[in-house]
């Protein structure tokens, strides 16, 4: 079968992808849609972006595990999942910040002094340790993986920017202005063109149900927050079809104080490792391009 076909295979092993745009508090929602794709590349649609909290999250990830028993489940979730500071940004939001910023963005500072979010008692802990915590990028021993993600930094990886036409001109360009709840800067246009690109990349695997769904959203003027929560849902969902189709990533971070997964483009790591050196880093130390399973496939070939 093709790469676009929808049904996988009972035959053919499968793996669960999930994109989690997530809930951050246990008073709001986010957007959850997930994927099945078998192991000769054929997929299984699973619905369009569901509006959720943490506990709806769980509850439907969970459901669908025991549903279809895939071989591996990939959780890409917009969310910090390693945050050991108390106070400030860590290191992974002042490589990253910089370079959301030249595009005129602005990148939230995670710490465990935000109580609600990354506080003893946030929703997002027991929705890890539910799925055996945040995992190593670098390994893939685990059937579950959840990694943290975000879809700014995939739209830049993925040259999904706006031309700069302001004064300044930055060759950089700008970031899309899609936001609904901001009702200053949002762009209608924007809007339609982030509902394009993800729609174009989809369509490319023929997924068509969730092509539909980015499509009639497009048309929506405007649209709502629940519509941009499903669109950065897609987009995270995006990033895990990255993973499993075994292509180039790029982990900025580390496992001790944070990291961020999105696809890899040159000019991005090219961007990111410049930062490290302006901030005294070791740029091999904190941006790694790696292809998810690819040490342990080579390890086993070595044994």
């Amino acid at each position: 079968m093709n790469e676009g076909s929808h049904e996988a295979t009972d035959k053919q092993k499968t793996t669960l992808l999930i994109g989690f745009d997530s809930a951050w508090t246990a008073q709001n929602s986010g957007a959850l849609i997930g994927l099945l794709r078998s192991d000769d590349g054929t997929f299984r649609e699973l619905g369009p972006p569901q509006i959720v909290d943490y506990r709806q999250a769980q509850a439907a990830i969970t459901e669908w595990q025991v549903e279809f028993a895939p071989e591996k489940t990939i959780i890409l979730l917009d969310q910090p999942t390693i945050v050991p500071n108390t106070t400030g940004q860590r290191p992974v939001e002042n490589i990253v910040g910089a370079i959301v910023g030249l595009r005129y963005g602005g990148m939230q500072p995670a710490n465990t002094s935000k109580m609600a979010m990354f506080g003893a008692k946030a929703p997002i802990w027991p929705f890890l340790n539910w799925f055996d915590g945040t995992a190593n990028p670098l390994e893939a021993g685990a059937s579950t993986h959840v990694f943290e993600t975000y879809p700014v930094l995939t739209m830049i990886a993925l040259n999904w920017t706006q031309p700069d036409l302001s004064p300044q001109g930055r060759p950089t360009g700008r970031l899309p202005k899609y936001n609904p709840e901001r009702n200053k800067t949002f762009s209608l246009s924007d809007w339609q063109y982030v509902c394009g690109q993800a729609s174009a990349a989809f369509s490319d695997r023929g997924l068509i149900e969730i092509v539909q769904w980015i499509d009639g959203s497009a048309l929506k003027a405007p649209p709502h927050k629940c519509d941009q929560d499903g669109l950065d849902a897609c987009i995270c969902l995006l990033v895990a079809l990255h993973l499993a189709e075994g292509k180039d990533c790029l982990m900025v971070g580390d496992l001790q104080t944070g990291y961020i997964v999105a696809p890899h483009s040159v000019e991005l790591h090219t961007e990111l490792d410049i930062r490290c050196y302006e901030t005294g880093r070791v740029p091999s130390e904190w941006v790694q391009k790696f292809r998810l399973g690819a040490m342990q496939t080579l390890l086993a070939t070595k044994a």
